[in-house]
Parts: structure tokens; sequence; C-alpha cells
């Protein structure tokens, strides 16, 4: 979505209802958990006019709540209570009961949503099929979504077990990097790359951020005082990011360019993304004027040394530092060592 802007739920509530009174559709991102894993946070929704179109059990609507908040999600069932349409709605999440809503506080219909590029329409046969099997599941939600959630997490983990051992090979890596070559860009991150940018770190899964898609885009407006995100992307979704930051003299012993928080999506690993984001960070840093970056890193973590060493970065030593990083150490029983990269200024 290009030029987003930020709303609040009271805002969404109002221009929603005056685009939809003048059967206009509206677009907007899904933010929170209550209707996961039909819709996940970050999510591009579009609510369509509800016209003669008559709401359905499993179908997915933008209401209006009795505190007047807007609100997506699902349809359990429909009913006459004196003679006027109440529906009883309720997020695929959510384990209390549904709540009863008025004909007159649904605003529109979700029509389509998207997720990775990737548009999926609920105007079709197969999505009526989905939103009946959701809405029949909502009774049990209480036991069916932490078993499912189980389930999820025990099947990805094996995947992820089996994936690590094949991307241990050489052939694994050599083949990956040849199959992927050209289909992965790099690029520093725009205000349009927040919400995929909380996908690979899983902020979107944190209960305790409530808007981490917003959050990220904040610091992305404001690089220059939030750090500089580099990010490897395929098909406009982040795969890998890492960020760079500098930080005045005054900020001794952090003085300096240093880089923070590599991470690579688990499934593009070892193809040379965290080498690649490595190297243009020295060269934006580079570019700037730096002759040096830094970045902390466990000195258990073999992997991340590695691809740090191989890339040229060496360990040092800053005594106030070094300090602090003992006195970590001492809690979390992991210590963290210093490593630095000499590079010539552009």
């Amino acid at each position: 979505m290009k030029n987003p802007i930020l709303l609040s739920n009271s805002d969404l509530l109002k221009i929603s209802s005056n685009l939809i009174e003048k059967s206009a559709s509206i677009r907007f991102r899904a933010k929170g958990f209550s209707m996961r894993p039909f819709i996940q946070d970050g999510d591009l929704i579009t609510v369509s006019p509800l016209r003669d179109y008559p709401i359905r059990a499993g179908d997915v609507v933008l209401y209006k709540t009795a505190d007047d908040q807007a609100i997506v999600h699902r349809v359990i069932r429909k009913t006459k209570i004196d003679g006027r349409a109440v529906f009883f709605i309720k997020g695929d999440a959510v384990f209390g009961q549904s709540e009863k809503v008025a004909s007159e506080r649904v605003l529109g219909r979700v029509a389509a949503f998207e997720r990775d590029r990737w548009e999926r329409r609920l105007d079709t046969k197969l999505y009526r099929i989905i939103g009946l099997f959701f809405a029949g599941l909502s009774p049990f939600s209480r036991w069916i979504y932490p078993m499912v959630s189980r389930l999820k997490y025990k099947t990805h983990k094996h995947l992820g077990i089996i994936l690590e051992k094949l991307q241990s090979l050489k052939l694994y890596s050599h083949l990956a990097k040849k199959l992927m070559n050209g289909n992965i860009y790099y690029q520093i991150a725009t205000p349009d790359d927040a919400s995929s940018l909380s996908l690979l770190y899983r902020y979107n899964q944190q209960p305790e951020s409530e808007n981490s898609a917003n959050t990220f885009y904040e610091q992305l407006k404001n690089p220059e005082q939030s750090g500089y995100w580099l990010v490897a992307k395929r098909k406009d979704v982040v795969v890998g990011g890492v960020t760079l930051s500098k930080f005045q003299e005054s900020d001794y012993p952090h003085a300096g360019w240093w880089l923070f928080g590599m991470k690579v999506n688990w499934r593009y690993r070892k193809m040379g993304i965290g080498e690649k984001l490595t190297k243009m960070a020295a060269g934006f840093a580079a570019k700037h004027g730096a002759s040096e970056i830094k970045l902390l890193v466990f000195e258990d973590a073999k992997p991340a040394n590695n691809l740090y060493r191989k890339s040229g970065f060496r360990q040092i030593s800053v005594p106030e530092l070094d300090k602090e990083l003992q006195q970590e150490a001492k809690k979390n029983s992991r210590l963290r060592i210093i490593l630095a990269k000499d590079i010539k200024s552009w």
C-alpha cells in the first residue's frame, strides 16, 4: 500500500462509515490477533458496502461495537428479534461468547484480504465453505485453538529441524544460491516495509506489542534518529534485515556505527543473504564517512560468528563496554563480545 495513513480506531470508524455510506470500498491493515489464523496482523483488508447483499453465517464483517470501536469479526449466526435482523459475531481466536450486534451496526462485508501480495477473495464458493467451517467451530474455539496452535508449533519445529540439516550441506547452499540468484534484491527499508518487517521479526505475534507495524512505520520515517533498516526482499516481502545505527562521541562507549538485529527468514538461510546485508551496511557506513563498523554477538553463537569473521570482522576490546557485557553475562550466563570491521570511506 503506497503512502499509508496512520489512523486511530475512532478515525477508522468515522472514515469507513462515511465511505461505505457512499457505496465506496475501504482498505486498511488488520491489527490484532482475534481473527487468527484466517486473518493475521498486517493483512490488507478490503471492506465493501453491503448494498443488497444478505449477510450470512460465515461472513466476515466490519461492525461498530457498543463502545464505538471498529472491529472485523465473523458472523456466527443470524436471527430476528422483534422483527429486526440481529447477528451474533465473534473473532475466530476469541474464546468468549459471541457479541449480539444489531443490523444497523454492521458497516460492511470483508470482500478480500491480501497477504504477501496474494489476494484472497471471500466471495468465492471455496471461502464461503471455509467461512461456514470457522463459524461452526466457533463454540469449540476454547479447546480447538490451543490444540491447533500446539500442532502447528510442533510441525514447524520438525520441519525446521529437517531444513536445518539440509542447510548444513554444502550442496544445498550451492543450489539455493543458484536458484535464488536474481530473485532477491537489497535496499534501504521504507515505511511501506513496516508490516513485512514486523512479520519477519515476529513482533506481530507478541501481545504486548499492540501495534508493531506502526512502530516500525515511525522508525522507518526517521532513519537518522532510529537507525537505517537494510533489507533483503523477495517479491516485495522482506526475508532478511539488519539495522545500522550511528551514535555520537557523547554516547561513548557506544560511539560510532553499529549493526543490530541481523535476521534472515529460516527458509532463506545459507543463501548468502546475511553476508550481502553486512557488505551493504559496510558500504553505506563508508559512504557516510565511517572508518569502522561494530556489532555485538554472543560468543557461543557459532553461525553468526562464522558469518561476521568471514566478512572481515575481528574481536576488539572497549574497556567500559566490556565491563557492561561481563555484568550482563553474570545475569543470563551468556557473554556477548565486540566485533569490528575496518572500512574505507568513499
